[in-house]
């Protein structure tokens, strides 16, 4: 057994050493904890600036690009009052002859106005006794109800809608204005030349606007042409004044445009278009006289009845009760042969011999079938026509007849049997060139 021996004092001082290590290691350890703790704060400093900074650049990029941009909006604005004011100073350049047209056209439209304005005033008060005061009133009466008229046609024109009478009621007032004014001026001390001068400018203004508002129309129907247009409508009114107050006539008539109203008036009274040469021209003027001529003797004789406002020929037969011939020219070796009517229609004197085709066909009606009354036979004929034209079957019921048309079932169902009977054995005539016939 072995015995130990224990020292009070080293065993304290061995106490004391490990106490020290134990407190130096806990001195390291608090001193590695307090550098990590700085490197962190270090770091976290770092960072932070790092991040304000970047925040910092991100605000600088911001605020440079909003200027920029706001720098980018005031050029584009000033470049784009720029461009409006360039823009409407060289619309104002392009546009100033029109305006300076425009008021030249104002003032001289004005300007009759207001020197009737004054004659009149003068007349009321002088001539008819109203109070100068009232005085106005006069004129204002009698001149402006044209312009009343003038203007309203030009609005409902320029909106797109009818005109009515508009235009005529505005002459009309533009004469009596006119009138008015040259008694005005034959009873004063100037006679019949301030008359007739008063008369000139109550109508002057009125027909100055009217040329104005139809340089208008026309630009507007136009376009490009409208100068062409107007050109030759007033080379027409200068060369063929005759053609063109009848043109006129035709379009106010049928409202038909002024092409049309133009080549109406050719067929009317050439019997061709306005395109033919003039050779062709003046056959078709004799022609057409020549065919009026006949067709006139021929009414006056009552050769034609009208039905459903168609103008038909009666057969010769029913005429002069004898059966008809008509004489052709004569042959090369002296000699005529005659012919029948029904078999030398002539088509030379319309447009598409529709007409004469119908007296033809109404003609062999009345031959085919007596027993028809004249109504009837006039229907029978419309029928044959309208079957060659294919607006009916080669069979119509009357059913058919009466919707093409009208009239009574009985005059139907006779024109009806009548076509049945006769399909068998007589092909339906067709409709004839403009200058040709059966021959």
């Amino acid at each position: 057994m072995s015995t130990s021996f224990y020292d009070v004092r080293a065993e304290r001082r061995v106490a004391a050493a490990v106490a020290d290590e134990h407190r130096a290691a806990a001195a390291e350890r608090l001193a590695a904890a307090e550098t990590a703790r700085e490197t962190a704060r270090i770091e976290a400093s770092a960072r932070a600036a790092e991040l304000e900074e970047q925040a910092t650049e991100r605000a600088q990029v911001r605020k440079a690009a909003a200027k920029a941009a706001r720098a980018q909006a005031r050029r584009d604005r000033m470049a784009a009052r720029r461009a409006r004011g360039m823009a409407r100073w060289q619309s104002m350049r392009a546009g100033a002859p029109g305006w300076g047209m425009a008021a030249l056209w104002a003032a001289v439209i004005v300007a009759p106005l207001l020197l009737t304005w004054t004659a009149q005033t003068a007349f009321a008060a002088e001539q008819l006794g109203i109070p100068v005061g009232m005085a106005w009133l006069f004129p204002l009466a009698v001149e402006t109800g044209a312009w009343v008229c003038a203007f309203e046609a030009h609005r409902r024109t320029r909106d797109g809608r009818p005109v009515g009478s508009l235009p005529a009621w505005m002459w009309l007032l533009a004469g009596v204005a006119a009138g008015i004014n040259f008694a005005h001026g034959v009873t004063g001390p100037h006679g019949a030349v301030a008359g007739l001068a008063l008369a000139v400018l109550s109508v002057l203004g009125v027909l100055l606007h009217h040329v104005r508002q139809s340089l208008d129309r026309a630009t507007r129907a136009h376009g490009e042409h409208a100068l062409t247009a107007l050109r030759g409508r007033a080379a027409r009114w200068v060369w063929h004044p005759l053609l063109s107050l009848r043109a006129c006539s035709i379009a106010a008539r049928t409202d038909a445009r002024p092409d049309e109203a133009w080549a109406a008036a050719h067929l009317d009274r050439y019997g061709v278009g306005p395109d033919a040469s003039r050779r062709d021209r003046r056959v078709g003027r004799v022609i057409a006289r020549r065919q009026w001529k006949a067709d006139r003797t021929r009414a006056k004789a009552d050769g034609f009845i009208t039905v459903g406002g168609i103008i038909l020929a009666l057969p010769p037969t029913e005429i002069t009760g004898k059966p008809a011939t008509a004489t052709v020219p004569a042959s090369p070796n002296g000699t005529t042969d005659p012919a029948p009517v029904d078999n030398q229609p002539d088509t030379s004197g319309t447009a598409d011999g529709t007409e004469q085709v119908a007296a033809v066909q109404q003609e062999q009606a009345w031959e085919t079938t007596p027993g028809l009354s004249p109504r009837a036979i006039a229907l029978l004929a419309r029928a044959r026509t309208a079957i060659a034209a294919g607006d009916l079957p080669a069979r119509p019921s009357a059913h058919a007849i009466r919707k093409q048309f009208g009239g009574s079932s009985d005059t139907a169902q006779a024109v009806r049997d009548a076509l049945a009977a006769t399909a068998h054995d007589r092909p339906t005539t067709g409709a004839t060139g403009a200058t040709g016939g059966t021959r």
